[in-house]
């Protein structure tokens, strides 16, 4: 299922597993970022969306709006007992946002595999 409502963003959901992938592409900014919760709103109210991996490999910025949103829905996946796991491009621009903004709040992947293994964990 591809979520394209912006052009600026691209949301693609896919079931890997257990977990569902949410891969954003573009940027994700304040005039996005509603795109972003929309999508998390609809996974975690339909089956399988307990164990979400936020892929921002694709994702070339983030704003202030787009840490927030994440960070609320590492909120809401925990408050309902699930569990939230980020990767994104090691050293790239949007991990260094988010380790600059948010340090140790996060923990990052570099890879998909990798947020993907630790689940397992």
């Amino acid at each position: 299922m591809i979520d394209d409502l912006d052009q600026d963003l691209k949301i693609t959901v896919a079931q890997v597993g257990v977990a569902t992938v949410m891969a954003v592409g573009g940027e994700l900014d304040a005039a996005t970022t509603p795109e972003l919760q929309a999508s998390f709103a609809r996974t975690l109210s339909s089956d399988g969306g307990d164990v979400v991996v936020l892929d921002l490999a694709g994702c070339t910025f983030v704003d202030s709006t787009g840490l927030h949103a994440i960070i609320d829905a590492r909120e809401l996946m925990r408050g309902t007992g699930g569990r939230l796991e980020v990767c994104c491009a090691e050293n790239g621009p949007v991990a260094r946002v988010i380790e600059v903004a948010l340090p140790g709040m996060l923990d990052l992947h570099p890879t998909r595999r990798a947020a993907l293994d630790a689940l397992r964990r």
